[in-house]
């Protein structure tokens, strides 16, 4: 399901692929693994993430 972009500002568990680009899609395994309190709304000028552009 489509829902509103975010992005995360902190990189989380070594992982920085998920930290460069935005999700908007709730099911997305690299945007579920952002933490709430990391997550930012809007693109912050990233390209969409590879699940989330495909889904």
């Amino acid at each position: 399901m489509k829902i509103a972009a975010f992005h995360t500002v902190t990189p989380e568990r070594g992982e920085p692929g998920h930290r460069d680009v935005y999700h908007d899609v709730s099911d997305c395994p690299d945007g579920m693994r952002i933490k709430p309190a990391n997550r930012r709304a809007g693109t912050g000028g990233r390209p969409k993430c590879e699940y989330c552009r495909d889904h």
